[in-house]
């Protein structure tokens, strides 16, 4: 009798593990089964740091441009950063709690008010304030004294706020904006003759975009190597400048670099005003290129992603080839070098066959 039952256990424990086996395998049309765990895509855990799409790690790349040894050791200090602001945020919240000041409604739930996350987030601040400002001055130790000045433009702009769910986030998106592939937005804008200009009227040669304010140090720092790359190419390929926002006015995040250069202006109230700013930016800085002007709505900058020195490289018949959240030398000389080859390619005879 025993041995039956033993033999009935057995029998439907095969057939439960049959079944489950068939389920992780066969599953509904429209229903997505588990993955087994060796095929899972390698992602970051919770509050780990993947410099390929931590956006903070990315800005720092693309503003900066420190060498290989240097954006190493900023890495290994970031997510030092990102397990300090956790520790530190840890403790601020048990002691709120030891201390009553967390309000709870009826059921014992966190109060989710705006007076409550309101106070928690001045608590938050002031607490990873003093962490903050000490990576960004680690961080910028590792520099060379050539970067540096790189360095403090950049680090005015970022957001170093925790986020729930990753380790943090701040910088710029590079999703935003056209794609490579993308024809490139048409747009008509003022220029400081306070002439209009359509992008569709560029068509027939390549064409270099680059954003910029007078106020944005990254943007100021690749002047002189933007204008030597414009010599390169000469007239087979059109530049123009779309001067936008100011990245750091001073009723905004004010940059330091600015104020030891006498540079102090506040965002542009009018299209007017920005204009001034704009023709001001080009006698100071003896750009050399076409300058247009946003309106003061910013239509054009948020089109095209809305970012203080974004670049975009088109091709004669207006489609997006390289696309840089921050605008560099090397990457606008590979599209545009691409884009010219091809052209002389396509201008080659075809070769054809004699009869044998």
């Amino acid at each position: 009798m025993r041995s039956s039952h033993v033999l009935v256990a057995v029998v439907a424990l095969t057939i439960s593990l049959g079944s489950w086996s068939y389920a992780q395998n066969e599953t509904p049309e429209g229903v997505t089964s588990r993955q087994p765990q060796q095929e899972r895509p390698n992602r970051p855990g919770r509050g780990q740091v993947d410099p390929s799409t931590d956006e903070v790690l990315q800005t720092i790349r693309a503003a900066v441009q420190p060498t290989d040894e240097q954006m190493e050791q900023i890495v290994a200090r970031y997510r030092q950063l990102r397990r300090d602001q956790r520790s530190a945020m840890r403790e601020m919240r048990g002691e709120l709690r030891r201390s009553g000041q967390r309000p709870r409604d009826r059921d014992g739930q966190q109060g989710r008010n705006r007076q409550s996350r309101r106070g928690m987030m001045e608590k938050m601040r002031a607490v990873l304030e003093p962490i903050n400002a000490q990576f960004l001055a680690d961080a910028r130790a590792m520099l060379d004294a050539s970067r540096q000045e790189a360095w403090d433009g950049c680090a005015a702009g970022l957001d170093l706020t925790p986020q729930r769910g990753r380790g943090g986030r701040g910088g710029l998106d590079p999703a935003t904006g056209p794609n490579v592939g993308d024809e490139a937005p048409d747009f008509e804008l003022t220029d400081l003759d306070e002439k209009k200009l359509s992008l569709s009227s560029l068509r027939g040669k390549p064409v270099v975009i680059e954003f910029g304010s007078y106020t944005c140090p990254v943007f100021r720092r690749k002047v002189d190597d933007l204008a030597d790359l414009r010599s390169e190419y000469g007239d087979d390929v059109q530049w123009i400048m779309i001067y936008t926002l100011e990245a750091h006015p001073t009723d905004g995040r004010v940059a330091p670099i600015n104020t030891r250069a006498g540079i102090e202006i506040p965002q542009h109230t009018s299209f007017q005003k920005r204009l001034e700013c704009a023709r001001l930016c080009k006698e100071k800085l003896d750009l050399k290129l076409h300058v247009l002007v946003d309106g003061y709505e910013n239509k054009v900058t948020d089109a095209y992603g809305g970012q203080p020195n974004r670049g975009y490289v088109l091709d004669a018949e207006g489609k997006v080839v390289s696309k840089q959240v921050w605008i560099e030398v090397g990457a606008t000389r590979k599209a545009l070098d691409a884009i010219l080859q091809q052209g002389k390619d396509s201008d080659k005879p075809t070769p054809t066959t004699k009869p044998s």
